[in-house]
């Protein structure tokens, strides 16, 4: 009797067949990853030595949940928020409390006024890191704190550089209006946000607690874009009496200084193809 080869269990061709397929998602994440600049569609099946047709629908698909995005050149891609995101998050809160906390300490000491970082997770913004005021001021956040992207400056520095997905996603669920001063609407709130852009940082100006002024600046991560963001916040009768541009041109400093720090510290994937 001739021996029959094993056949497949149920499942395992399909399963094979998925894998095959997330290997070719991989491969092209890869491959835009170390790309400078973007890549475009031809680009892409030259290096992977994918159909074109193939290419075309995997990166369509890739764009559409967010892990890759056109480029500022035109028919480019780069990799998109969503997934720049994913790759922030493997950078343990302890480090970043750790790494920052000089720093949060000498701008709180300076100002005399709360200093802190916060942290896209999600779709929300939460404070991460804090340096309390001296003298037992009233520090207005604290670790955990949800921050409005529409009327918190922190959250502002951050959210002006996300996607439109993300940011449709946002402003499609009524934004809160915590005070007189809050912007409610998609004009005022996208008009803010592409001052924030221009500026290089954001203003809250009692939007979000009464009494309360606050600057904040984006932190940039090179490839990863803007997940965090570093603020000043106090009492809008004190933190107004120093000269804002003293307030701003220290919080690009800081922020600059730990853009260095935190890639330090970000884990780095050599490779997100299977080998």
């Amino acid at each position: 009797m001739l021996h029959q080869p094993n056949k497949p269990e149920l499942g395992e061709e399909s399963s094979q067949g998925r894998c095959t397929i997330l290997s070719r998602y991989a491969l092209i994440l890869d491959t835009v990853a170390r790309a400078l600049g973007g890549l475009t569609l031809a680009e892409i099946g030259q290096r992977t030595a994918l159909p074109q047709a193939t290419v075309y629908r995997l990166v369509h698909a890739l764009v559409q949940v967010g892990f890759l995005a056109p480029g500022e050149r035109r028919k480019q891609y780069v990799l998109g928020s969503r997934l720049r995101r994913l790759l922030c998050v493997g950078i343990p809160l302890r480090k970043i409390r750790q790494v920052a906390q000089p720093i949060l300490d000498r701008l709180a000491a300076d100002f005399g006024e709360t200093a802190f970082i916060a942290k896209l997770e999600g779709d929300e913004v939460e404070t991460v890191a804090v340096a309390p005021a001296a003298g037992g001021r009233q520090a207005f956040v604290h670790p955990g704190r949800s921050m409005p992207f529409h009327a918190a400056a922190s959250a502002k520095a951050i959210i002006a550089f996300a996607d439109e997905r993300l940011l449709g996603e946002l402003l499609a669920k009524a934004p809160e209006q915590f005070t007189p001063r809050t912007k409610t609407s998609r004009q005022d709130i996208t008009a803010e946000l592409a001052r924030v852009r221009e500026q290089g940082f954001a203003v809250c100006d009692q939007e979000f607690d009464p009494g309360a002024l606050s600057y904040a600046c984006p932190i940039r991560l090179g490839g990863v874009g803007v997940v965090y963001s570093l603020g000043l916040v106090g009492c809008a009768a004190r933190l107004g009496g120093p000269p804002s541009t003293e307030i701003v041109s220290s919080l690009k400093t800081a922020a600059e200084t730990l853009s260095g720090v935190m890639r330090d510290e970000e884990p780095h994937a050599t490779s997100l193809a299977p080998a």
